[in-house]
Order: structure tokens, then C-alpha cells, then sequence
């Protein structure tokens, strides 16, 4: 015989807290009663899982008076509790993995931190994966997440788990494709989704057979490849803007100082530039070192340290673009500051980025350059011009700091 303490109906799915009796703890010894375990049973697919309570075994009889609720001692009343908080947790658990398996709330039934989230939404756990990212600096990955959890509401407001197959990803991005969003930035939004997924499957909140990435042949979901050609400038156009005519102060003189200094700082990036220290540069030496600030956060060993010498037209927007009275500590230019967040950091970067741009697009109206000139084409720019100038793949790899020849041969066949 079974006591039953509480069952809650979920389709073919089964919670109830039992007195097991198929096996005493303690048999008629000293004219005690048996005792049995009180165990969880969560049943689905007619497959039954017992998990037992850290409580003592109680009697048939001290059971009935539990289940009554009535007339109970100071030992029944807190079992009475206890089993109250058990199955309150059960359902709790069972009621967010969508769809459920028994791996799924394996892992959340035997790590109690986890089941703080049980009762979230898909939107919630998204959610709080961005609240991670942003208390920990991370403010550009911040904001992409975001902008991806944004775009996936505006397809399915009251998105849940168990929407999370292929074909709701194939609907997703041809949604996306209809709102007229790049190749790479449909791969940008999928790729965070599938991220917020691994996490949920990681915590017991999805249940991992029924991931819906994968390859198409295997009946999953794959995110589409980047459509990653990478427009660079022929050495006239470089030349040409170099020699542009523009007016001091005015934006196609900041967009084309920092283009040029990206493009001889071995393709720079901007942000890197933006949290440039005095500290970094090196006169001496005539070098400029620092850490990409994409890798500041991996261990040593998988930071990245750049090298650039240091040219006539860099220590031209130094002494033009650097701010007075340089201290160490202090950063080169005057874009974002100390003490402020990552966040503030994120958006004064951005904003640099945008007015450059802008004075870029000028640039290249005038000059007649049909190409998309942006900040990053500086970076293909000078990978092209090492490749025109005879330098080895071997070069290009260590200047471009790839973890691979691979990746280098790959990075150098986008260039158009």
C-alpha cells in the first residue's frame, strides 16, 4: 500500500508524495510499529522515479494523522511541514521544464540553488542571462542580447520552453528575414538564443534531447553562415584619403584620423583605441602595446597583446587627438573617462563610432569610393595591404593575432 499525499494531474505527467510502504525501515522490534520512508514520485510515460525526503520514516498511522493535518505532534507537524515545502517545490520544478524529462528535473530537484528560477518564464531566464552579462562588464555583449531578446518578442510575445523546436527557428528567421535584418545579424540573435538555451539545459530548465540545434539532416535547427565579405581599400584609395583636404575640427578630420590610425595600428579596432592608456605607449621603443579588450576578461594565456609601431601620421593624432597632461593611468584620448560603467563606457564608444562613420560616408562621397568605408574596413584594409606587399600568411597570422592558419587563410579569402 501507497498513501498518497498529494497528486496533481499534468497530462501524463504524475507528482505525488507517498508513503512507501513496499519496504519497512523499521519492522515489529520492542513493540514498535514499522516505519517507512516518505518519498516524492513523479510519474511520466508510465516510467516512475522515487526521491526520497530528508525526514525520519513514520508509521501508517502517524501518516493518516499527517495527511489530516489534525491532532498532530511537534515531530508530525514539522514532517506535515516539510512535506508541504517538498511538494510545493515538486510542482513548481515540473511546471517550468517544457518539454519535461527526468534529466530535467533531475537537475533542478538535486541543486536547490537552481530552483530559485523554477517559476520563470523563457523571457525571464533570458532575462536574468542579461543581468549576468551586464553586472559583469560586459556591456557590448549587453546590448547585443538584448537587441536579440528584443527582436524574439517582437515575433512571440509569450514565448515559452516547449515553442523553443526547429521549425518555431525556421518561422523566427524568415520573420527576421522579412523585416529586412542582414544574414549576419540573424546569425548575431540565434546565436544568443541558443546561448540562453545551453544555459537553461545547463540548470535543468530545458531538457536537452530536445535541443533544436543541429544540422538539417539531422531534423534540427542550423543557424545560417555569415555572409562575411569584407570590403578593403586598394593602396590609391588609402592614399587618396590620406591626402584629403579637410577642414581643422570638422568631423571628416576626427573620421579620417582615426580611420588612418586604426588602418597603421595593424587594423586596430576602435574600441581598443578608445581605452588606449599613456601607459601603453611606448616612445622609447616606438611601439604601442595593449591588451584587446575582447580578451581582457580570459585567462593570461588566451589574452591577446597587440603590437603597432608607432608611424609619423599615429604620433600626429596623438599629439592632436590626446589629452593634456598625460598620466599613466590616464586614457589617450578623451572619449570616455574614469569611474564610469561599462555600460556609460559602451555608449560614449558607440557614439565615437557613429560620428566617424558618418564623417567616413562623407569621405568617401567625395573621394568616389563605392565601397563601404566604416571603421572596420581599416582593418581589412591593412590585412590587404600586408597580403599586396608580399608578407606571408605566417605574418598576417601573428599581426591579426588568429588562434590559427586556418583562420587566417579563411579571414583572408572574405577580403574583397
Amino acid at each position: 500500500m501507497q498513501i498518497v499525499c498529494k497528486f496533481l494531474p499534468m497530462s501524463t505527467l504524475a507528482v505525488k508524495v507517498v508513503l512507501d510502504t513496499r519496504r519497512a525501515l523499521v519492522k515489529n522490534q520492542d513493540s514498535l510499529a514499522p516505519t517507512y520512508p516518505i518519498k516524492l514520485r513523479v510519474t511520466f510515460a508510465r516510467k516512475q522515479r522515487y526521491y526520497p525526503l530528508e525526514v525520519a520514516g513514520v508509521s501508517i498511522e502517524d501518516w493518516e494523522k499527517i495527511q489530516l493535518g489534525q491532532r498532530m505532534s511537534k515531530t508530525q507537524r514539522e514532517v506535515f511541514h516539510t512535506v508541504r515545502e517538498t511538494e510545493g517545490r515538486a510542482i513548481e520544478i515540473t511546471e517550468s521544464i517544457h518539454p519535461f524529462s527526468f534529466h530535467a528535473f533531475d537537475a533542478r530537484w538535486k541543486n536547490k540553488a537552481v530552483s530559485s528560477v523554477s517559476g520563470k518564464s523563457f523571457q525571464g531566464i533570458f532575462n536574468e542571462y542579461i543581468d549576468d552579462l551586464r553586472r559583469g562588464g560586459r556591456a557590448s555583449t549587453t546590448s547585443s542580447y538584448q537587441c536579440a531578446l528584443n527582436s524574439l518578442l517582437s515575433f512571440s510575445k509569450n514565448l515559452a520552453w516547449n515553442d523553443l523546436t526547429p521549425e518555431f527557428l525556421e518561422e523566427y528567421e524568415a520573420h527576421m528575414r522579412s523585416e529586412g535584418k542582414s544574414q549576419n545579424t540573424i546569425g548575431i540573435y540565434l546565436r544568443s538564443l541558443r546561448a540562453v538555451i545551453n544555459y537553461g539545459i545547463a540548470n535543468g530548465l530545458f531538457a536537452k534531447e530536445y535541443y533544436p540545434f543541429g544540422r538539417k539532416s539531422h531534423g534540427k535547427y542550423q543557424i545560417p553562415a555569415a555572409q562575411n565579405k569584407k570590403r578593403a581599400l586598394m593602396k590609391p584609395e588609402v592614399e587618396a584619403i590620406k591626402a584629403l583636404a579637410v577642414k581643422p575640427g570638422s568631423r571628416k578630420e576626427l573620421a579620417r584620423d582615426f580611420w588612418l590610425f586604426s588602418y597603421y595600428a595593424n587594423g586596430c579596432n576602435i574600441k581598443d583605441i578608445v581605452h588606449l592608456k599613456w601607459r601603453d605607449i611606448d616612445w622609447k621603443e616606438g611601439v604601442i602595446q595593449f591588451v584587446r579588450k575582447k580578451t581582457e576578461r580570459a585567462n593570461k594565456a588566451n589574452q591577446v597583446q597587440i603590437t603597432a609601431v608607432i608611424n609619423p601620421h599615429i604620433t600626429e593624432v596623438i599629439h592632436r587627438r590626446g589629452i593634456e597632461n598625460p598620466a599613466p593611468n590616464k586614457y589617450v584620448f578623451d572619449i570616455i573617462q574614469d569611474g564610469q560603467s561599462a555600460e556609460q563606457q559602451h555608449k560614449h564608444t558607440q557614439e565615437f563610432v557613429r560620428r566617424i562613420n558618418i564623417g567616413l560616408k562623407q569621405i568617401a562621397k567625395e573621394l568616389g569610393i563605392s565601397k563601404s568605408l566604416t571603421t572596420y574596413t581599416a582593418r581589412h584594409s591593412h590585412a590587404y595591404a600586408l597580403l599586396m606587399g608580399g608578407a606571408s600568411l605566417e605574418v598576417i597570422m601573428d599581426q591579426f593575432k588568429h588562434s590559427s592558419m586556418k583562420t587566417t587563410m579563411s579571414y583572408i579569402d572574405s577580403i574583397d
